[in-house]
């Protein structure tokens, strides 16, 4: 018995120094349960994330060769399916079930999720953040060992994963931060710019350059708080017909949207439905749109269709002086 615990704190050490070494959170993750998984000759090692009451999703798996994955499987999943883990982890106990059959007829929904991917036997430890369970983490068909010393690297390995997905959290949060627009949430030129450097060659793109229109006068009549509420409803107008993720602000009254991948009269049928929104939620915009099958040049792209907005937005303001 000591010989087969000493061979599990080795392992341990190893995954936690291998991930330690790692800055970016997701890869130590993936590092750890890779080791773990390699060195500890089970079947698949794997994180679920989801807290009590709510449905739960596998986050994170590493398998060993000829096992099919089941991340995919694996999403949503009810918490009823796994209800009575929770209750074993809120007393500080491990699931560790050494036959399936033994709760086929106790446990069906549970049977029913682990039966289609060949598990005879499993380890299920809890994650805890704050004297809260977030989660556990899973090991399939361990080898006695593994199985005979659950309670040892239990804990330890536990804290370890909370920790890594705290870190990844963070790191998703300050991403976030960095590439969002904080009032409207929507992304920022920061986004753009990193769109741009990893997107040389586009195809079937279109492209929306807005400028909000009488921002100036509202911030200068009614005050900024006015002029947010504008730009938080041209935003809205801009989400309501399009993907979040293909809408940036890219300076105080300019939002620009690059759609990928869209016909071209699916496109301009975006942009007519646009134009009508922006006018029910009294928020409107020059707008300049092109779309193009194929272009190696987003800047020139973008150039062109400020210069279509632009002369939209003098249009606007010719008509009012008149």
């Amino acid at each position: 018995m000591g010989r087969r615990k000493f061979i599990t704190a080795k392992v341990i050490n190893e995954s936690l120094r291998l991930a330690l070494r790692e800055r970016d959170a997701t890869r130590a993750i993936e590092l750890f349960l890779e080791h773990m998984g390699e060195k500890s000759h089970c079947e698949r090692i794997y994180i679920v994330e989801g807290e009590k009451g709510c449905s739960v999703d596998n986050t994170f798996e590493w398998c060993a060769q000829g096992v099919t994955p089941q991340k995919n499987n694996l999403q949503d999943v009810p918490f009823e399916a796994v209800e009575w883990w929770y209750h074993a982890f809120e007393e500080n106990a491990s699931i560790l079930i050494n036959d399936l059959e033994s709760i086929r007829e106790k446990e069906p929904l549970t049977y029913e999720y682990l039966k289609p991917q060949n598990i005879h036997s499993l380890i299920a430890c809890p994650l805890e953040l704050e004297s809260k369970i977030i989660g556990f983490y899973g090991v399939d068909n361990p080898p006695p060992e593994v199985m005979e010393n659950v309670e040892y690297f239990a804990e330890i390995v536990g804290h370890f994963i909370v920790s890594l997905l705290e870190k990844q959290r963070l790191m998703k949060q300050m991403e976030k931060l960095s590439f969002e627009d904080s009032l409207c949430g929507v992304q920022n030129r920061h986004a753009l710019n990193d769109f741009i450097e990893y997107n040389k060659c586009l195809q079937n793109v279109g492209i929306v350059y807005c400028d909000v229109l009488g921002l100036k006068k509202v911030n200068d009549l009614q005050g900024h708080q006015a002029g947010d509420q504008l730009l938080i409803r041209a935003s809205e107008s801009l989400k309501n017909n399009f993907r979040k993720k293909d809408i940036y602000r890219i300076g105080g009254d300019e939002f620009l949207v690059v759609c990928k991948d869209i016909d071209e009269e699916t496109f301009f049928a975006k942009v007519d439905a646009l134009r009508k929104d922006m006018k029910e939620r009294n928020a409107l915009m020059s707008l300049g749109a092109i779309w193009r099958a194929s272009a190696d040049d987003a800047d020139a792209m973008m150039a062109e269709a400020d210069g279509i907005m632009y002369e939209e937005k003098r249009a606007y303001y010719a008509r009012l002086d008149r």
